[in-house]
């Protein structure tokens, strides 16, 4: 699933040097706005095939891309590691919509240079996009074409701590309203900057967090874990053990306090297929936030086959003169029902349904072994017996 580069590293492998790139003036953006109630839909996607791929997601705050050249910046910066989709925070561009190049969506706001999310996609999450939706400068949703399950990424970027209670209640009200209308059949992953602390006491919160989590737990934090808990999803960056600089997502400017407030969330049902997930340090866009990725493989159990009937139609049959006679005149009775008014393709379709009906009701069938040392007989018997 994973795009092939050059120089590019595994998650948990030390990233690789990069030369410097030149720098485009206007970073490649377009002027492409949008309701926000719509959703932008592309065509011919690829899937990502997850069973036997590793899906690469992440989260990073960059403070700003509202500068000459940062997204190329943030581009070159992403090629030291292996991703498919990256949540990006801070944003801070106006209006929604997605670059030239296809690689970066975004949603802002409207005039302000303020807040504004958005994702960074690699070439094979690029064609596998089914489309996106930019809710707000605070969520945006996007749906990806994948094997054997669609999945749908949603990126926040929650209210500060100076916020009041109302702009957290009304943000997680919002991303309800998100997930309500996303598939239930999809694999749903939640990523963002969620400026709340869970802390690492998973003690009652077990069924959502892991035991390696970083820190104390706010008031913010406790509001997380409700939603989480509500909604089935599973906390990944507490899963794994990891050094404390692989934890912490945030630091101050004077490197004193700490804190995991970047995090990216999986349905519970999922957990297993997560593994791993950890902050990368070295990564650098002149952001106090660090650069978070998880890596997600599907374990899926092989389907067993569907019985299927023991019998089937002894088609040599028809050679007897009764027989034949008797198929040939159900048939037509069959085929004289059909209207002629529909459809060439509803016309096929409703004649090989009345030659299979006419075949089971007039045709013989000869009963088949489900095990080759089993024999007709046998079988009989136990029919008999029955």
């Amino acid at each position: 699933m994973n795009d092939s580069r050059e120089n590019s590293c595994r998650l948990g492998r030390r990233p690789v040097k990069q030369g410097p790139r030149p720098l485009s003036s206007d970073q490649d953006r377009v002027e492409k706005l949008a309701t926000g109630k719509k959703s932008y839909t592309t065509k011919n996607t690829q899937k990502l095939k997850l069973a036997k791929n590793t899906l690469t997601v992440g989260t990073w705050n960059v403070q700003t891309l509202w500068a000459a050249g940062k997204l190329e910046l943030l581009r070159n910066e992403m090629k030291r590691f292996r991703y498919d989709i990256i949540g990006i925070s801070e944003v801070r561009w106006t209006g929604r919509g997605e670059t030239s190049k296809g690689d970066f969506i975004w949603s802002g706001e409207e005039a302000s240079h303020t807040r504004g999310v958005g994702f960074l996609l690699s070439i094979q999450a690029k064609k596998a996009l089914i489309g996106y939706n930019p809710i707000s400068s605070r969520i945006i949703a996007a749906r990806f074409d994948a094997a054997p399950f669609k999945i749908s990424v949603i990126h926040v970027y929650a209210p500060t701590s100076s916020s009041s209670e109302e702009d957290i209640e009304a943000f997680y009200r919002d991303i309800e309203e998100v997930l309500s209308k996303t598939e239930k059949t999809d694999i749903t992953i939640l990523t963002g900057d969620w400026n709340a602390k869970v802390g690492s006491d998973n003690t009652d919160w077990k069924s959502v967090m892991g035991k390696y989590g970083y820190g104390d737990r706010n008031e913010r934090g406790e509001r997380l874990l409700e939603f989480a808990t509500v909604h089935n999803l599973y906390i990944c960056n507490t899963r794994f053990e990891h050094k404390s600089n692989r934890k912490w997502t945030w630091a101050s400017p004077d490197g004193i306090h700490k804190n995991m407030i970047d995090l990216i969330l999986i349905q519970r049902r999922w957990k297993t297929s997560v593994t791993n997930c950890r902050t990368f340090q070295s990564a650098d866009i002149s952001s106090d936030h660090s650069l978070v990725l998880c890596n997600i493989n599907l374990k899926l159990k092989k389907l067993h086959n569907q019985s299927q009937k023991c019998c089937k139609v002894y088609v040599n049959r028809l050679r007897d003169e009764k027989i034949k006679k008797s198929y040939s005149t159900a048939l037509m009775e069959q085929i004289k029902e059909i209207e002629p008014t529909c459809s060439l393709e509803e016309h096929a379709t409703k004649i090989e349904q009345a030659i299979k009906s006419t075949v089971e009701a007039t045709v013989p069938t000869k009963r088949i072994a489900k095990k080759p040392w089993i024999s007709e007989e046998t079988l009989t018997l136990a029919d008999e017996k029955r």
